[in-house]
């Protein structure tokens, strides 16, 4: 069974920017998986963090074109739509949210499509200024998505009292398909399907990094357990209209 959605809005795939994909072959092989999911259209989104993954626009930019044009050549039937970041919220990325405001040409923050962007929080702990930087992202007319929300275990008490505050801030949550899985733990697999029910699964994203990450989803897309969620994801990701 395909995938709730068309477009993937959270993966690692472009060779050699961070933690993900490291090769041209492997970006080549994940795409195609990706397509056998039931997947047209990709953006990436390489990781945005304070001092590890700091690529540069332009550096991303030459290996994003590569990618798309040895795609095109190779005529894989999915198409290399774009790139973003996941943005870790740090005060590196604070410097890049003050360099102007969404639609000017000196702003340096790049996002998913339109007005969307995808964060992240640290997995220790959320960011200290996380709330007032929801807040100022928002004044500058951004579309805010928090990235695998369900895998930041300090969220996960409290009867969702944290889930329940973002999205009353107009916070947007992706899951990982994975984590209905139970690949990054129990907690992790138990706030998925509980978001789920309490229909804050507003994106999905297979945040796919490396072939263990293709052959558990595929793996998962064949289970019983999808089935019995895949109509209610259905009508809860929204990936294909931003």
């Amino acid at each position: 069974m395909p995938l709730p959605y068309k477009r993937e809005i959270h993966c690692h795939l472009i060779p050699g920017m961070d933690d993900g994909s490291q090769t041209i072959d492997f970006s080549l092989k994940a795409l195609k998986s990706l397509h056998e999911f039931g997947v047209e259209r990709v953006i990436f989104t390489p990781h945005h963090t304070y001092p590890r993954f700091m690529k540069t626009t332009e550096e991303v930019q030459n290996m994003f074109d590569e990618l798309k044009q040895t795609a095109e050549q190779k005529q894989l039937p999915i198409k290399c739509e774009g790139f973003s970041y996941e943005y870790r919220v740090d005060d590196s990325f604070e410097e890049l949210v003050n360099t102007g405001k969404w639609g000017e040409p000196q702003c340096q923050v790049r996002p998913l499509s339109g007005r969307y962007l995808l964060i992240e929080n640290s997995w220790r702990y959320p960011a200290p200024n996380l709330e007032a930087m929801i807040e100022k992202l928002q004044e500058q007319g951004y579309k805010l998505i928090l990235a695998h929300p369900e895998r930041y275990n300090y969220y996960a008490g409290m009867k969702g009292q944290h889930y329940h505050h973002l999205q009353d801030m107009n916070v947007e949550f992706q899951c990982n398909v994975l984590s209905f899985t139970g690949y990054y733990g129990d907690v992790e697999k138990k706030m998925a399907y509980w978001m789920l029910k309490q229909g804050y699964v507003n994106y999905m994203g297979t945040d796919m990094h490396n072939i263990k990450h293709i052959e558990l989803i595929g793996k998962f897309l064949r289970s019983k357990d999808y089935a019995a969620i895949q109509e209610e994801l259905y009508d809860s990701v929204n990936n294909d209209l931003i």
